[in-house]
């Protein structure tokens, strides 16, 4: 292939080419902005017209570039400047800011979110109680962020306040940190859906490992003493059901109804407007809760029969005098898993009874009890009840 130049003068040249094949094309070749404009067209009157675009195409660009004020130009050279180590134009960063930023200008704060959030909840049905704990925890996350934007908060912004002791006034457990980033993940899902922002910073953060020490049990010991003195307040059924069937404390125990609990064939049933996964499911009644329940049990009517008040009344004074001071949150439910599970070893069965996962319950109650403490456990009864192959309250008490 030869080419041979043509006689124009104007810019951009155009060369005319002879191919090995005998055949001409027209060729319209320079630089503009840095990029390489090289272009073949079967005629010269083709490959004027395209170097007069060309030409008009520089031309107004000149004119625009003039036109800018010399400030704007200056700060343009800035910016670039600023790109370079990302290998981004100014262009890019135009996009990504109106996409992530300006389009999320207008949007409500996050004191203005949780009151929708609450009041979605709300009109949805969902329980009080949940509401409730749900409230606290973004109020909490609202005192510090309450003012700004969910699209202006980032993950590591997050992290630090929930590693912040002085913020929260002491170090969260692994525990609690997991129930915040559930919370604070619901906020941004909530802003996702609404158009307030377009990502979940929570999903970049990575959860904590829950610590065999975040499960917190009562002993043989305090389970006897604490079933002793609830005679007193009437609270028998309330402790057993807790520590022998490990229904949930606020809503299974204490809006049961007798008739929901049937000691001939051993079994409760907890409906799903109790339950906290809404799904019912039936729990096996154990020989030691069966001794425990026939004195008080009745055809229908409250388990426990007090108001809020008189019921925290009791409950606290009970603790007290059976030298429970300190009580773990969900003491009685985490006992009933641990003792079940280690008398049994039947990982599937104790999923179904409490209405958790498999993967649960291995990894919070496997291997904390010995055996023969779950079979001291399972055989405490009535002192009325006992005999000699039973460890009695008092022998357990002593």
């Amino acid at each position: 292939m030869t080419t041979a130049k043509s006689k124009t003068k104007l810019w951009p040249p155009i060369h005319e080419l002879t191919y090995t094949s005998g055949q001409t094309a027209w060729q319209v070749a320079c630089m503009i902005g840095g990029k390489r404009i090289r272009e073949a067209y079967p005629t010269k009157a083709e490959a004027e017209t395209r170097a007069a675009e060309i030409r008009l195409q520089v031309e107004n660009e000149g004119k625009a570039g003039f036109d800018c004020p010399v400030a704007l130009r200056v700060e343009a050279v800035e910016c670039e400047k600023m790109l370079q180590p990302f290998k981004a134009s100014i262009r890019d960063a135009c996009q990504w800011y109106v996409k992530h930023v300006l389009k999320f200008r207008a949007a409500p704060t996050v004191t203005t979110a949780l009151a929708e959030i609450i009041e979605n909840k709300t009109a949805n049905g969902r329980r009080h109680r949940t509401i409730r704990q749900f409230k606290f925890m973004a109020d909490r996350f609202a005192l510090t962020f309450g003012t700004r934007r969910l699209s202006e908060i980032t993950g590591d912004e997050i992290r630090a306040w929930l590693n912040d002791d002085k913020t929260h006034g002491k170090r969260l457990s692994p525990v609690s940190k997991i129930n915040y980033l559930v919370a604070i993940g619901n906020i941004f899902t909530h802003g996702i859906r609404k158009g307030y922002c377009d990502t979940n910073p929570v999903k970049a953060i990575d959860r904590p490992s829950r610590e065999a020490g975040d499960v917190h049990f009562l002993t043989v010991e305090q389970v006897a003493a604490l079933l002793i003195h609830a005679e007193q307040y009437e609270l028998v059924p309330y402790v057993a059901l807790g520590v022998f069937a490990g229904l949930r404390p606020e809503r299974e125990l204490r809006l049961l109804d007798w008739q929901k609990v049937n000691i001939t064939e051993r079994t409760i049933r907890i409906d799903a407007s109790l339950a906290k996964t809404r799904q019912r499911r039936i729990v096996e009644i154990s020989d030691a809760l069966a001794a425990y329940l026939t004195p008080y049990a009745k055809r229908k009517g409250a388990v426990v029969p007090f108001d809020e008040q008189e019921f925290r009344t009791r409950w606290e004074k009970c603790r007290d005098d059976a030298g429970v001071k300190d009580w773990p949150h969900d003491a009685m439910r985490h006992t009933y898993a641990t003792f079940s599970l280690a008398q049994e070893n039947d990982i599937g069965k104790l999923s179904l009874m409490m209405g958790n996962s498999a993967t649960v319950i291995h990894s919070n109650y496997k291997g904390l009890v010995s055996k023969a403490d779950a079979e001291r456990f399972w055989s405490l009864r009535p002192a009325s009840d006992a005999d000699n192959k039973i460890v009695t309250l008092k022998a357990a008490n002593a």
